[in-house]
């Protein structure tokens, strides 16, 4: 018979602990990807603490729908808040012509945003107060413009045209899941997330959402991956609207506000037609 001394009994015994303690870790790091996996599917909400800008005015949004974007001299981080030294020194603008649907008031519904640019991105920051949150995609992708989302309008080279079934322009939905939805040229509903990066916090009713847009040019394939990002410059124009589809819970799109006075035919032409789009001009 093989005798085992002390020694050797706690050294295995040590063993069996450590592995034991290595599997948990394991497990609870597997389980700890997951979780942040899951949240970054589901939702854009962010979990960091913001400060709301209560103080600043809001300038109103001309008719034409014409903005100026001033350069940051930092990249912005997308958090979700309003950190981000730039917010602090550009100027709201409203986002309240009325598109479609009835007159809301303040409480239902008001909406404003900024703009800021370096060379890689198109910033904007968004501020809505909405008594109801409805996510977008709650009744699936095939009718993701029932939800509420924030719709981006953007022709990079201001060119206008049609752009329903191709990429002369975008009009992305951002979702309150965090995607960036649009149409194929198969005229299939489909995520170019890789086109905008968004962060979601709330407090109370306010929603801010802050966003970092890559702008691509006509010439875009989706069946590429060597897509070559437009490089943004100052005095550079590109064409741009921006709206807010709320829905208080009805199954539908109840009302639809924008950044410039007419958007089209019935207000509601931006999605297949770029020339009723406004302007962003990029300035130092």
């Amino acid at each position: 018979m093989k005798l085992i001394s002390l020694k050797e009994t706690g050294m295995k015994v040590k063993g069996l602990m450590l592995m034991k303690f290595l599997s948990l870790t394991f497990i609870v790091s597997l389980a700890s990807c997951k979780d942040v996996q899951t949240v970054n599917q589901e939702s854009s909400i962010a979990s960091v603490s913001c400060q709301l800008d209560l103080e600043s005015t809001t300038t109103k949004a001309m008719e034409d729908g014409f903005f100026k974007a001033h350069k940051s001299k930092s990249p912005v981080q997308i958090d979700g808040c309003n950190k981000d030294r730039i917010w602090s020194s550009v100027d709201w603008y409203d986002m309240n012509y009325l598109w479609m649907g009835t007159k809301v008031d303040a409480i239902d519904y008001h909406g404003r945003f900024k703009l800021a640019w370096d060379n890689q991105y198109l910033y904007i920051l968004v501020e809505v107060v909405d008594d109801k949150l409805t996510p977008t995609l709650e009744n699936g992708i095939e009718n993701y413009w029932k939800g509420d989302y924030v719709e981006l309008f953007i022709d990079e080279d201001k060119s206008g045209g049609n752009h329903k079934f191709n990429h002369q322009a975008f009009a992305y939905h951002v979702s309150t899941e965090g995607h960036a939805i649009d149409k194929n040229t198969l005229q299939e509903t489909v995520f170019f997330d890789n086109h905008i990066e968004v962060m979601r916090s709330k407090e109370s009713n306010t929603y801010l959402w802050e966003m970092a847009i890559t702008l691509f040019d006509k010439q875009y394939d989706e069946n590429s991956v060597d897509n070559k990002p437009v490089t943004i410059f100052a005095q550079k124009s590109i064409g741009f609207s921006i709206a807010y589809g709320d829905n208080d819970g009805n199954n539908s799109r109840e009302n639809f506000m924008g950044s410039k006075k007419t958007h089209g035919n019935n207000n509601d032409e931006g999605y297949v037609n770029s020339d009723v789009f406004g302007s962003i001009l990029f300035i130092d």
